[in-house]
Parts: structure tokens; sequence; C-alpha cells
């Protein structure tokens, strides 16, 4: 038996979105609808790490870090692949060309969209 266990992460869209409702709720002052990922002074930010002072993620962005992605600018990286991030975010929400818009809406829309899609 290994001596480290894997980080589970959601994997259903329900699951993902939840879980982003979650972190929001726990980072509020880390949520901001203007930017996928921003991070003063650069850097990146891993999946187990919490957000630093100043640093403001969309819901793309937190989808992205509550999946298990580092975050560094646009883009993702998890195990050797580097992917930007509101494709991360499209695929693990199950959003499609009619939802979307999630990632380009107001906060209050865009939680609203999370709930939903939590079932919540």
């Amino acid at each position: 038996m290994p001596d480290t266990i894997a980080a589970q992460y959601p994997v259903t869209p329900a699951q993902v979105a939840g879980a982003v409702l979650d972190a929001i709720e726990q980072e509020r002052q880390a949520f901001n609808m203007n930017s996928w990922f921003w991070q003063p002074g650069g850097g990146s930010l891993a999946p187990d790490e919490r957000p630093a002072c100043g640093t403001t993620m969309c819901v793309a962005g937190w989808a992205a870090h509550v999946t298990g992605w580092t975050l560094s600018d646009l883009s993702a990286k998890k195990n050797g692949t580097t992917r930007g991030i509101e494709a991360v975010a499209y695929d693990a929400l199950g959003l499609d060309d009619e939802t979307d818009y999630l990632f380009y809406t107001d906060s209050d829309n865009a939680l609203t969209m999370l709930r939903a899609i939590a079932g919540r």
C-alpha cells in the first residue's frame, strides 16, 4: 500500500459545480468574473493551495482549480498536459455551445447557473 493517497477530485459536472460553489463560499474575495486567473506577482496556483491574498479566479478558473489543475496565466497544467483554463472548465462543467456563456456573464448569473448544474 502506498504511503500517500491521491487527492480525489470531483468528476461529474454536478460534483464540479458543487465544489466550485463551496470553494467560492470559502474564498469569496478570490471570486471575480473578470479574470480567468490572476495572482499578484505572477506565478502559479497548485490544486492543493489556497489562493494567495489578491488572487482572483472566475468560475472557469475555480473549476480548473478544484479538479486538480495547476493554474498559471490563462493555462492549466495537469499530468504533463497543458490546456486553456476555459477548455478545462468547459469539459469539467459539461457545458456546450448553449451554456458556455457561463464564463461571460456576471457573478450573480454565474452562481445561479452553477447551482443549477450542481442541483442546488
